[in-house]
């Protein structure tokens, strides 16, 4: 007798047809769960950032935000693509030119740049590495222009900083080496805390409100250093120490590096390096403009720490507020002893930049007006103001920093305040 089909059972094909359309309908529900909570401009933003593809990325962020003018995802991730691209721009240039950095080089951030070694660079000359540091202030002031409006506190985008690459070689195609967070760590690297030295395969943060508040900040603090040196004529100084990061130096009088002999040579390089800094204020105006960067750190900072400690969520936080347990950087930790001693630091610093604070010398009686400093320039140099003479036209009677402030806040910080306020911003 023949076996007749169960009733009901569907036929095999029937069931695997069911079972993929099912699958899809998921998938598909899992997407728009997916752009539900993130928001198709933070979606968009990862790809840009994670594939490198900045300029089309930009021109498709920007068109968003023209369609709009609401979408602060696109706004913020307009502005990340442009302050990566100016990084990016930036390395581009000291590839081109061979930048190396020596031991002696570690505290001058900008020229800690991760570039691939060029076998072939280009010559450097002065005028051409004042342009870079015009074209890198003017990127940054496009970053901050565009992330000045931002204001949705539920603003999140997630963007794995190993994976945004740089192309520094200029071939169209990112580095292998030349992730953000690389960068990050470069820069940074005299004063954070040291990392393991196995690089993670993932560093995923989830940006918010109070992050693209800090990105303005950093940007003013980067601007503040750029509008110093470019306030300066320096070219002695780079004819004369300019051979220490580029091979190829193309300045009157300029000398090679010595052929050190001893392990010494690069401190010789910097003692050398140190004495050619006496520079005459060809544009003062812009010391002025220093300070005005430095007054927008400070009052970006408070903005950004009151926006972090409105958060109510706990996701792969950038600064975490002390209440958060879920920051990217454990080995800067956040507490609230910490974080009250950075908000009265930033009265502090206010203080000093309005003159109503005076900075101390370790050689002096008085306290010198920093605010005057800034406001009446004179020729900088660097040995005279180690020793105090420099200081002399600044001078005056008042309520200093004290060195009892100083050392509370080393002690709160652990001896690393100088790196937590690279971090805080």
């Amino acid at each position: 007798m023949t076996r007749q089909s169960t009733s009901g059972r569907r036929p095999r094909s029937s069931c695997t047809r069911l079972s993929l359309a099912v699958a899809a309908a998921l998938a598909v529900l899992a997407i728009r769960a997916e752009l539900a909570a993130a928001g198709e401009s933070a979606l968009l933003t990862r790809q840009i950032v994670e594939s490198g593809s900045w300029r089309g990325g930009e021109r498709m962020l920007a068109d968003r935000l023209k369609a709009d003018p609401a979408d602060d995802e696109a706004r913020f991730g307009l502005g990340m693509v442009l302050f990566i691209a100016a990084v990016e721009a930036f390395g581009q240039h000291h590839y081109r030119f061979g930048l190396t950095t020596p031991a002696a080089g570690s505290a001058l951030p900008f020229l800690r740049m991760p570039v691939p070694l060029n076998p072939n660079p280009d010559i450097l000359t002065y005028d051409l590495q004042r342009a870079a540091l015009r074209r890198f202030l003017e990127d940054l002031a496009a970053v901050e222009q565009t992330l000045a409006n931002i204001k949705d506190p539920d603003l999140q985008i997630v963007i794995d900083l190993e994976k945004t690459r740089l192309d520094f070689r200029s071939t169209g195609k990112p580095d292998a080496n030349a992730s953000l967070m690389a960068v990050a760590r470069s820069v940074s690297q005299p004063w954070t805390a040291p990392r393991a030295a196995v690089k993670p395969a993932a560093f995923e943060v989830a940006f918010d409100l109070g992050d693209a508040i800090w990105l303005r900040g950093y940007c003013h603090l980067l601007s503040a250093g750029l509008e110093f040196l470019l306030a300066y004529d320096w070219h002695d100084t780079f004819a004369g120490a300019g051979g220490l990061f580029y091979p190829r130096i193309g300045a009157p009088g300029f000398t090679p590096p010595l052929p050190w002999t001893t392990g010494n040579g690069e401190i010789a390089a910097a003692v050398a390096t140190i004495h050619q800094i006496r520079w005459e204020p060809t544009e003062p105006a812009r010391l002025a403009k220093v300070r005005d960067h430095l007054k927008h750190v400070v009052a970006l900072s408070r903005d950004s720490w009151k926006a972090i400690l409105s958060e109510t969520d706990d996701d792969r936080e950038w600064i975490p507020a002390p209440g958060q347990k879920n920051g990217v950087l454990p080995a800067m930790a956040v507490t609230k002893e910490r974080l009250d001693t950075w908000l009265l630091a930033l009265d502090e610093f206010d203080a000093v930049l309005d003159g109503r604070k005076l900075v101390p010398h370790w050689a002096l009686d008085k306290g010198i007006n920093l605010k005057r400093v800034l406001e009446e320039p004179r020729t900088f140099d660097l040995v005279l103001w180690a020793t105090g003479h420099a200081a002399a036209p600044y001078l005056e009677d008042g309520p200093m920093i004290r060195s009892e402030t100083w050392r509370l806040w080393q002690g709160v910080f652990a001896g690393n305040f100088l790196g937590f306020a690279a971090y805080f911003n």
